[in-house]
């Protein structure tokens, strides 16, 4: 158990289907459990300030704010169905920044989705949710659609 014997679950999204599914069982769980709910955004944005063809300047961090917002929109009606829900906006590898999130605030479960692209484009690509399983200090659940046809 986390701080204060509440339980603590944390969940990355990121707008796709697939973390649309992870943020359901992560809510279903959190019900289950009466835990905290974490829900995590994370943004892979090198510091930089962009000079567009038109010139126009944008600084990436602006375009990060932007990427958090239009996630916290796409997920609004989910948000709303448990609470209480903490909003959290992260920079980073994906799953460094989850990793490090648990760690820090002491997570009993980190929930994640998956793209399943199969064995040989996460070998080449990385794997988000591989890396979690392997380095996550909590446990690590992996919402999976049903197979296909």
């Amino acid at each position: 158990m986390s701080r204060e014997g509440i339980y603590l679950i944390v969940v990355g999204y990121d707008g796709r289907e697939p973390c649309d599914l992870a943020l359901r069982r992560a809510v279903e769980e959190a019900r289950f459990r009466t835990a905290e709910l974490h829900v995590a955004h994370v943004v892979d944005v090198t510091p930089a300030v962009l000079l567009l063809p038109s010139g126009v300047t944008v600084n990436t961090s602006d375009l990060a704010v932007a990427r958090h917002q239009e996630v916290w929109d796409k997920a609004a009606s989910l948000l709303d169905s448990y609470d209480p829900i903490k909003r959290v906006d992260l920079e980073g590898y994906p799953a460094d920044a989850l990793i490090d999130y648990c760690e820090k605030v002491g997570a009993d479960l980190l929930v994640m989705g998956t793209r399943d692209r199969g064995r040989m484009a996460s070998t080449f690509l990385g794997s988000t949710s591989l890396r979690a399983l392997e380095h996550a200090h909590c446990d690590v659940m992996i919402a999976k659609p049903p197979l296909r046809g």
